[in-house]
């Protein structure tokens, strides 16, 4: 879907040259940017001298956060009922390690509107759009407990009786799958974006110019999930623990996303 709307975006820049003795699509721009979205590139053209249009893409750097350590909320009574289910002695876990991945990359199209013709000072509408997931985090350590967990958890009448046992990250309870726990972190895919910024996407008295923006994205409200035997879970408030605060309750109320971007814009044609 990225894409094609990409594609058709291309194609309506390139193939409206015929109309340039309109002042419509007489130029043609292409940009690098560098900011809180990432890496990005660009092309872009005036539509006429107060709108220009752009469309790229945004990459975000995939990076990782290692060896956080989160508790393991588990009694010396659960621990028994466990090792009973799973039918061999394993050391019981107070905590365990966890890592965490980032990974975004989006197709943008954006409109600049200028209010002032002889000014570089623009006022951008558009979107972003890409995949849903935001952040990846699994756990890489106490594997054989873990595989003991998942098999107490799903023992109904036990867990009927002793309490689910999990990982408390921030306000939730991670359950593990097999010998491992995977969460995710997701928003929506269509992110609307607005923001003001300075600077020509298409240079009008030079080759090469720079430019700035600065805007939101909005997101919705973030969503976690849960890989089990089903697929995803998404956690609910049945799901919430007893701790307050961590990254989970800070993240899960930020609904937009800050961007500052700068750009080493050229003129085309």
């Amino acid at each position: 879907m990225k894409k094609s709307l990409f594609i058709v975006c291309l194609c309506a820049l390139l193939g409206t040259q015929t109309r340039a003795e309109n002042n419509i699509f007489n130029h043609l721009g292409a940009g690098f940017e560098l900011g809180t979205t990432g890496i990005g590139w660009e092309v872009a053209a005036p539509i006429t001298d107060w709108v220009q249009v752009r469309a790229g893409m945004a990459i975000m750097p995939s990076f990782k956060v290692k060896n956080i350590g989160v508790k393991v909320n588990v009694t010396n009574e659960q621990w028994q009922a466990v090792q009973q289910v799973a039918g061999y002695d394993v050391e019981k876990p107070t905590d365990v390690k966890i890592d965490g991945k980032i990974t975004k990359t989006d197709f943008k199209l954006l409109f600049d509107f200028f209010p002032i013709k002889t000014s570089s000072f623009h006022i951008t509408a558009g979107f972003y759009a890409g995949k849903s997931q935001l952040l990846e985090v699994y756990t890489t350590n106490n594997q054989n407990a873990m595989l003991a967990i998942t098999e107490y958890n799903e023992d109904d009448a036990k867990v009927q009786q002793y309490g689910i046992i999990g990982a408390q990250l921030g306000d939730f309870m991670l359950t593990p799958n097999g010998e491992q726990i995977k969460g995710f972190v997701k928003v929506k895919g269509f992110k609307p974006y607005l923001g003001v910024g300075f600077g020509r996407a298409v240079p009008k008295k030079t080759r090469l110019a720079f430019a700035m923006d600065m805007g939101v994205q909005f997101w919705s409200t973030p969503k976690f999930f849960v890989e089990q035997k089903q697929g995803e879970v998404e956690l609910e408030k049945k799901d919430v623990g007893n701790t307050d605060g961590g990254f989970v309750k800070v993240m899960s109320k930020i609904k937009v996303y800050p961007c500052l971007n700068f750009r080493l814009t050229g003129r085309i044609f």
